[in-house]
């Protein structure tokens, strides 16, 4: 990967969506990857627990085969996300592939906010999605996608320790990182509710 690419990609996160500008203690949780079964079912009831509202940047090949999954996103009053069909990488795919890419994603989650995987990006396929999307990235990443050096106890005081009035939080909601997924969602959620934050989904227009 060229250093111009990281350059310009890190540029471009400066315009795309990273917080939501407010006064009340109002966090973003987002999702990643979704839907596939068990996690997404597990996620659900979590958020229902504190009748938390989030965002889900789903991948399209996952949203076509879990269909059902889908729905249940949506009719928990959660909005949807694209995240590209099969989940591929901006800065090693030519732009019209990768549009391509996220146009079969659209025909499937129909949604205006669109989330780069890896939140790579480069300056011709930025200034194509703009034209038709939101770009969400994010202000603060759980950690949940560390895997090997990944702690617990670590992660979750860095969560309580940086969360934000406005904050666009991280996770993911896939097999791959569930292990991690699970017991951070389980505490961060706990804390946010104990210390008067609410979650809302971003809005699909």
């Amino acid at each position: 990967m060229k250093r111009y690419d990281l350059i310009i990609n890190r540029i471009l996160h400066l315009f795309e969506i990273r917080r939501i500008k407010t006064k009340e203690k109002v966090i973003f949780l987002t999702f990643d990857d979704c839907p596939e079964p068990d996690i997404t079912e597990f996620v659900l009831t979590e958020l229902r627990k504190y009748n938390a509202k989030a965002t889900f940047f789903c991948k399209g090949e996952n949203a076509e085969k879990y269909p059902d999954l889908l729905r249940s996103i949506t009719a928990d009053g959660h909005t949807l996300g694209n995240h590209t069909y099969s989940h591929i990488n901006c800065l090693n795919t030519q732009t019209k592939k990768y549009m391509a890419d996220v146009e079969k994603a659209d025909k499937i989650i129909n949604s205006k906010l669109f989330r780069p995987p890896w939140g790579c990006m480069n300056l011709s396929t930025y200034l194509k999605l703009i034209k038709k999307y939101k770009i969400v990235y994010w202000s603060l990443a759980s950690g949940d996608t560390d895997m090997d050096k990944f702690d617990e106890v670590k992660s979750l005081n860095r969560l309580k320790f940086e969360t934000r009035n406005g904050d666009i939080v991280l996770f993911h909601c896939c097999l791959r990182h569930e292990k991690e997924t699970r017991p951070l969602l389980i505490k961060y959620l706990e804390w946010i509710y104990q210390n008067g934050y609410r979650s809302e989904a971003i809005k699909n227009s």
